[in-house]
């Protein structure tokens, strides 16, 4: 009798243990989602990727509750989904950013080509 109780509570242990892991795992996914979406905020991504930001936030928004909840899997599912949805809307940002600068170097090049090629200037 006194070895079943022994087992039992072992048992009990360990659950409680995966339980903790669990929960921490949860908690560090959802501290990755939090930094991951800031940092696509700060990319200006409201400006140039709002979809992307904004479901990315809504992830997070989920994530959250469900933490409240604690339900650990749905809140680390809902982090990792805010996770890959905030650097789709920082990369969109910095390729967007990045296209415009190009167009704008562009068109600087080919306004020193239309005075370089301008009747009396000079070589």
């Amino acid at each position: 009798m006194r070895i079943r109780l022994v087992l039992i509570l072992l048992a009990l242990l360990c659950c409680g243990g995966a339980f903790a892991a669990d929960r921490e795992a949860a908690n560090i996914v959802f501290a990755q989602a939090q930094t991951a979406v800031q940092a696509a905020a700060a990319a200006d991504s409201a400006t140039y990727a709002p979809v992307e930001l904004n479901a990315a936030q809504g992830h997070l928004a989920a994530a959250s509750g469900a933490l409240e909840r604690r339900n650990w899997e749905a809140s680390a599912m809902s982090s990792e989904k805010a996770v890959a949805d905030a650097n789709l809307a920082a990369a969109r940002a910095r390729e967007k950013r990045a296209t415009t600068a190009t167009a704008e170097i562009e068109a600087s090049v080919e306004t020193l080509r239309r005075e370089i090629n301008r009747p009396g200037a000079t070589p």
